[in-house]
């Protein structure tokens, strides 16, 4: 038997999978909180792939054209080849993705 910690586990969501309510979780319970976590895990690691390697390069290079205009970053945008920039793009989109987590 696994008694509640509340260190880095959710306790409501290990709470939720004590079906018996004995503070005590046993191995089927232990087997629905380890599947709940898992899916909420994957949802959010999807998303933030799905963001960082589809949507931040596309909108990154939808967006070089509208940067070349502009007086004094253009320039330097002109003279990067797309992909660097979309890469660099990428990068600070992750960044904060990552800072703002």
């Amino acid at each position: 038997m696994l008694r509640y910690r509340t260190n880095w586990i959710s306790l409501k969501s290990w709470m939720d999978c004590d079906i018996n309510l004995d503070g005590e979780i046993d191995r089927d319970e232990f087997v629905k909180f380890i599947e709940q976590i898992t899916a909420e895990t994957f949802n959010v690691v999807s998303q933030g792939l799905i963001i960082s390697l589809i949507v931040a390069p596309t909108v990154a290079i939808a967006t070089k054209k509208a940067t070349e205009g502009v007086p004094g970053v253009g320039k330097v945008v002109q003279k990067l080849p797309t992909s660097i920039y979309a890469s660099l793009v990428t990068l600070a989109v992750v960044w904060v993705n990552s800072d703002s987590s």
